[in-house]
């Protein structure tokens, strides 16, 4: 399977570019996973967005850092949950444009009661920009129908984009339990004084299953200091499940002012 181009991706949103941030999660040993830092962030950092109960955990492992977050009888049903590896904003001054990519592998949803298959509920793979106490940005959501595009709290109340099931090949692939396939989230903002414009796609492999543009509706400008950037998992609803996922990868594109 052919490897995304995220190179070019970020060059065709920004023009010339560079990485500023990149993690390879999916190392072996005690080879460095912080490739790149121009923004002098550091390491991720591990946050939640949970009730009590829901036992978050992540671990290092070879395919990439694996994130997962259970979802017990008590969540609320309304509660938006999950746990993300992230970039620490507040430290750091981000570009007013810029590109996120986030790469995953093995979506999972497992029951909570033993020898009980999964229940329904909608978990998803997570790209996410935390601004005052608001999470926004773009998601791979897993549901009882398919899998799909989704940029949660983009307008203002919480609206996401209706956005369709990709196609049942493509699924197929990122839920193949012998040989799945990769799946990236890519997200690109550019900020503006009083209006800040976006587009969100989600590639299978480096087949493109999904993409539109938007135009944010929840405060973000120019003058936005984010709270942190996120990678990993969140869920919707349902209960009595634990979701997880590997993170392979994740980089922040910048504009190049030497090019």
């Amino acid at each position: 399977m052919a490897n995304l181009n995220t190179t070019q991706i970020a060059h065709d949103f920004l023009g010339p570019c560079q990485r500023v941030y990149h993690q390879n999660l999916a190392t072996h040993g005690n080879q460095p996973r912080l490739k790149i830092d121009k923004l002098g962030a550091g390491d991720f950092i591990f946050v939640d967005t949970v009730p009590a109960g829901q036992n978050p955990s992540h671990s290092y492992e070879e395919k990439g850092v694996l994130v997962s977050v259970e979802r017990p009888q008590s969540t609320p049903s309304s509660a938006s949950t999950g746990h993300q590896a992230a970039v620490n904003g507040k430290i750091i001054t981000m570009p007013e444009r810029f590109v996120l990519t986030g790469t995953f592998i093995e979506p999972k949803k497992l029951s909570l009661v033993p020898n009980q298959p999964p229940p329904e509920g909608t978990y998803a793979a997570a790209v996410l920009l935390s601004l005052g106490g608001l999470l926004t940005g773009a998601t791979s959501q897993f549901r009882p129908s398919g899998q799909r595009l989704n940029t949660p709290r983009i307008t203002i109340p919480n609206s996401p984009q209706d956005r369709p099931d990709i196609a049942l090949s493509l699924h197929n692939k990122v839920m193949d339990p012998q040989n799945p396939s990769p799946f990236t989230l890519i997200l690109h903002v550019d900020r503006g004084n009083s209006e800040s414009k976006g587009n969100a796609m989600l590639f299978v492999g480096a087949e493109e299953a999904d993409k539109f543009p938007f135009t944010f509706r929840n405060g973000l400008t120019s003058d936005t200091v984010f709270d942190n950037i996120r990678i990993g998992i969140g869920t919707a609803n349902g209960t009595n499940y634990r979701a997880s996922v590997y993170v392979t990868e994740f980089e922040i594109w910048a504009p190049n002012p030497n090019q």
